[in-house]
């Protein structure tokens, strides 16, 4: 199912109560094993608004509008089984992956969790150590307890939002309708808007690929131009929209961390020089090695980040890169999410064997780094008599990062670092 389309169903449930600020669309920790596709949450802040309120969706043809200020209203036994009730109409139980979980705060819990649950590893046991909600409902296993927890104690110090637009129920699962140039037209007349498009690989990353509900989502810096972008997309018709508060494209899942303090299914951001030449394996994916203080450790770029692989090509050993990425476990390695070249170091390459000054020949290599001999008369020349150039590098000292399609919900754009 999606869970973006269950707050949907909230709303319409609780419309009898007004909405506070925007449904947030939280984003976890994209490495821990037992993740769902995107490890999404959702929280909602109902209660009753005051003063300005701006329109935020629509559903059922009727605006719904975020107050900008309000009071939340005290959760009630009822009102906490009419939600679970829509989650158990909702949810796909037969799917083991869908373990859905519903909490109500009257206070928002602690900002501890978010950041524990996007950057590490959290259970249950502990969660409620730190905070305990008035109710909680889990089913199945009850991990997506620790989503809706964490969804609620975010506090944003980064934000973005996503404009969602919704499928009428009938065409659920069958192919979307969105037109490939308008899509094109939109990201480049909204600049705040960011990863609509792949062009390397000429495809709509606005759309997801599953039989869901969702029809397209529009992610950017600007809330009011979210509306404004869906307007100019030509595609079937829009059931409903939400736009939400988010925590995409901000790196919030990024901790800076030296090579010996690397843990498996955390994301970090780490310094090292190359001292392994890239090198393609099974299945398309490129490795490298990285070094620092006497620790090594491999980098690999899969072969999903298409182009970005030639970047990782070119790295050469002495190279100095900062790593943004998430720490496998098996094999131990980072999953690089971003390369920023810091220095290149000189890289000369042979161009041709030495010349023997007696034959005008050219010798042959008796072995690696064993030196040179002419074939004709015997003499011997070293290694480095060979004629070499200096590489020409194509690489900058900046920032890269993979095609659009393979960047992760919570990566940083590099049109979001460079505005």
């Amino acid at each position: 199912m999606c869970t973006t389309y269950l707050a949907t169903e909230l709303i319409r449930e609780f419309s009898e109560y007004d909405i506070i600020g925007n449904p947030r669309l939280v984003r976890l920790n994209p490495n821990v094993p037992w993740k769902t596709r995107g490890n999404g949450a959702v929280s909602i802040l109902f209660g009753k608004g005051q003063g300005e309120k701006k329109i935020i969706g629509n559903i059922d043809g009727e605006d719904i509008w975020g107050y900008y200020y309000g009071a939340s209203t005290p959760s009630t036994e009822a009102d906490f089984e009419r939600a679970c009730a829509v989650v158990k109409d909702l949810s796909m139980f037969e799917d083991e992956k869908t373990n859905p979980g519903i909490v109500m705060y009257d206070t928002k819990p602690s900002e501890r969790i978010y950041w524990q649950a996007v950057r590490d590893i959290v259970t249950q046991e502990g969660l409620w150590i730190i905070t305990e909600p008035k109710f909680k409902r889990g089913y199945k296993n009850g991990r997506g307890l620790i989503g809706a927890t964490a969804a609620t104690a975010w506090k944003p110090r980064d934000r973005t939002y996503e404009l969602i637009a919704y499928r009428e129920k009938e065409k659920w699962g069958t192919e979307r309708k969105i037109d490939e140039a308008s899509v094109i037209a939109m990201d480049k007349k909204f600049y705040s808007t960011f990863n609509n498009y792949d062009y390397e690989e000429k495809h709509m990353i606005i759309a997801p690929s599953s039989p869901c509900p969702v029809l397209f989502g529009i992610r950017g810096d600007s809330e009011s131009i979210l509306p404004k972008a869906m307007d100019l997309l030509e595609t079937e018709k829009v059931d409903r929209w939400l736009l939400y508060l988010s925590n995409q494209g901000t790196d919030d899942h990024i901790v800076p961390k030296s090579l010996g303090a690397l843990e498996p299914y955390s994301s970090v951001m780490t310094t090292g020089m190359v001292s392994k030449n890239p090198a393609m394996i099974a299945g398309g994916h490129l490795v490298f090695g990285i070094s620092s203080r006497g620790k090594e450790v491999d980098c690999t770029i899969y072969e999903p980040a298409k182009k970005f692989r030639d970047i990782g090509m070119k790295l050469r050993v002495g190279d100095v890169l900062t790593i943004l990425g998430g720490v496998r476990e098996r094999p131990f390695t980072i999953n690089v999410e971003k390369i920023h070249v810091d220095s290149l170091s000189p890289h000369r390459i042979k161009t041709s064997n030495p010349i023997c000054q007696d034959c005008s020949k050219a010798m042959k290599s008796i072995g690696r780094g064993q030196g040179y001999k002419c074939a004709k008369c015997g003499k011997k020349a070293k290694e480095q008599d060979a004629k070499f150039e200096d590489e020409i590098r194509d690489l900058e000292e900046k920032w890269y990062e993979p095609t659009t399609s393979a960047l992760r919900h919570l990566a940083m754009p590099l049109k979001r670092m460079q505005t």
